[in-house]
């Protein structure tokens, strides 16, 4: 458990590497606390000019892993996930990502934070939280349709749908695609070269890019706020023990339910 997250440093890019391949890179709450310590000390080391991620093996990140997730839900902003998404959102160092397969959840909305991204050319992209009936997080809700549009945010956030590598780069998700045994190598090369730069100045840079209408932070915190009720739901205690048991979901009861409560309220 102690390396399920790797940190490498190298000529100033500091590689964060999701390290549980046998478990498709799924993330647990310890590890996105290590993720967060990772972004800190990429701020406040000098010597780090550039915050790399990747995944070990064949997936990128399967996202959260929900057996994990049920026991250390993301209830307010001390939890684990939460601190993780707001250091994310929050930084203003240079960031880097390598996708080297599939990328589900957080792998992929962690993505519409990094400056630069590499991806293999069999890699997909999916965000199904509709799926396990809870609410877009990291602040995707905002950041899918602003950047990709509309139409590819709805077909990913509201329909569960993937896209391929392909689509991702032609939406702008991902800047390069590359072969499976290229990766790491082109990444590494562009990084260290990114690397020889000002880190002062990058960071000015990106905080000029990054200034908007509304803080992302506060995205983030409402998100969350909508994703802990959503947690604590019926729907999602169903679609997260159906997933662990290997079952197709039944939100029948719950739906009746609800369809009952809401008739029984018009009426008082």
């Amino acid at each position: 458990m102690a390396n399920d997250i790797l940190t490498t440093l190298d000529d100033g890019v500091l590689t964060v590497s999701f390290n549980r391949p046998n478990k498709k890179n799924s993330v647990t709450a310890a590890m996105y606390a290590a993720l967060t310590s990772a972004i800190h000390r990429a701020e406040r080391e000098a010597g780090i000019k550039l915050l790399l991620f990747t995944g070990v093996g064949e997936v990128f990140s399967a996202g959260n892993d929900i057996g994990d997730f049920l026991e250390n839900p993301a209830n307010g902003e001390e939890s684990a996930v939460v601190q993780f998404l707001l250091a994310l959102s929050a930084t203003d160092m240079p960031m880097m990502a390598a996708v080297n397969g599939q990328a589900i959840g957080v792998g992929t909305t962690m993505l519409m934070y990094c400056d630069k991204v590499y991806a293999v050319e069999t890699a997909t992209f999916s965000t199904p939280f509709i799926n396990l009936a809870v609410v877009p997080e990291a602040g995707s809700s905002l950041l899918m349709p602003k950047y990709l549009g509309y139409q590819l945010a709805s077909r990913m956030l509201i329909f569960g749908e993937a896209i391929d590598a392909s689509e991702a780069k032609a939406c702008g998700l991902v800047s390069v695609l590359c072969e499976y045994d290229d990766l790491m190598p082109l990444v590494m090369l562009d990084a260290k070269r990114v690397a020889g730069l000002s880190k002062k100045a990058m960071r000015n840079v990106k905080q000029l890019i990054k200034r908007d209408e509304e803080a992302i932070e506060d995205r983030v915190r409402f998100e969350m706020q909508k994703f802990g009720a959503a947690l604590r739901s019926p729907e999602a205690r169903e679609a997260m023990t159906a997933f662990l048991e290997k079952r197709p979901a039944d939100f029948s009861a719950i739906d009746e339910d609800l369809t009952t409560h809401e008739t029984s309220t018009a009426h008082d």
